[in-house]
């Protein structure tokens, strides 16, 4: 069984360099570009099924990659970290490597690293089992792409997944035994 994991395509908050969480925002015309290029990757993976969290600018990404019109199964448990009260903020006014890394990631009210890596393995521990002989295709944000791959590789000695993530629209392989 392979997963295939995509982050959404380019949304304006990306470039502003703003956190962007629970925010419902469109991709940008950069963001439905990209993802237009992944589609020519895309159409050429094996996958049975897409599941996609409910955000817009998961699901704009997924109607775009998606040419070959499976199914698309939204699920709760793929939307981004929950930033709370400081979503929006330029991630520049803060320390925003410790936001990803273990030990260091509570700031303010925000989901840690802990709570959302809880509700990720526990999808990915239920797509193993529920579509063990599918290949799956799953379109999130760049925060659930780091804990997939933790899911898949372990969380480094000191913690740190700032840099486990995905460019806009980038896909990543794993596999699932």
């Amino acid at each position: 069984m392979y997963i295939y994991v995509i982050r959404h395509g380019q949304t304006d908050w990306n470039i502003q360099k703003r956190l962007l969480s629970r925010t419902d925002v469109s991709l940008n015309e950069s963001g439905i570009e990209q993802c237009k290029e992944a589609e020519k990757l895309v159409k050429n993976l094996n996958y049975d099924l897409v599941i996609c969290s409910p955000m817009l600018r998961t699901k704009q990404t997924a109607e775009i990659v998606n040419s070959k019109n499976k199914e698309i199964i939204f699920d709760n448990r793929l939307v981004e970290r929950d930033a709370r009260s400081i979503e929006g903020i330029d991630v520049r006014e803060f320390n925003y490597r410790n936001f990803w890394t273990l030990g260091k990631d509570k700031i303010e009210d925000s989901e840690t690293i802990d709570e959302c890596k809880i509700r990720v393995y526990e999808f990915l521990d239920e797509i193993k089992e529920k579509y063990l002989d599918k290949n799956v295709l799953i379109v999130t944000h760049n925060g659930v792409c780091r804990l997939i791959y933790t899911y898949f590789n372990g969380f480094p000695k000191r913690g740190d997944i700032y840099d486990k993530g995905h460019k806009n629209a980038e896909i990543k392989m794993y596999e699932l035994k």
